[in-house]
């Protein structure tokens, strides 16, 4: 499991790296681009490779679709470490044996939350596949993103899953499951 989603994350962070230089490259280029046509009025020569660049056209388009991915593509990692915010105000008072409980309670949470937006993101899927509907500026059809997403969806409730296994069986062999939650 550690494996499956640490890949996740990984192909996430390649993909969140890829934006981020994606958007750099388009703003500066639309930056670059207004500074040609202020500096026109008295540099028609100079400036004409300025007013050549601009914004990377759908920029905002393939931004919305890396992202969906990229979230989903974290989910699984943050899961299998417990990494989502806790609060921990009463749990120093109880025994073990009740917060070994505690734990079983939120990954089966954590499994139907994963399953519930996992059925819901595949029924838009569907939904997207199904009217073909295109994005704006590139026209590439929208459910490519959601398929996409579908990965870092599927990975996150198998994830899910092994976790509540994972707190059942700490539970029953009085084991502590050792993770790097937030605590807050």
């Amino acid at each position: 499991m550690n494996a499956l989603a640490w890949t996740s994350a990984l192909i996430g962070g390649v993909a969140l790296m890829a934006v981020m230089v994606m958007t750099t490259v388009s703003v500066a280029g639309m930056s670059l681009s207004k500074l040609g046509k202020v500096l026109k009025k008295g540099y028609d020569t100079v400036v004409e490779p300025l007013l050549a660049v601009g914004p990377i056209p759908g920029e905002t388009e393939m931004v919305e679709t890396g992202m969906a991915f990229i979230i989903f593509a974290f989910l699984p990692l943050v899961t299998l470490h417990k990494g989502h915010a806790e609060v921990a105000i009463l749990a120093n008072f109880f025994g073990n044996k009740v917060n070994r409980f505690i734990d079983l309670v939120s990954d089966t949470l954590m499994l139907a939350v994963a399953a519930f937006l996992g059925y819901r993101h595949l029924m838009g899927t569907i939904d997207k596949f199904n009217n073909g509907e295109s994005t704006w500026i590139l026209q590439f059809p929208v459910w490519w993103g959601y398929a996409a997403s579908m990965l870092g969806a599927s990975i996150f409730v198998i994830v899910a899953a092994f976790c509540v296994l994972r707190s059942f069986d700490a539970l029953l062999t009085g084991r502590t499951v050792k993770v790097a939650g937030a605590v807050h």
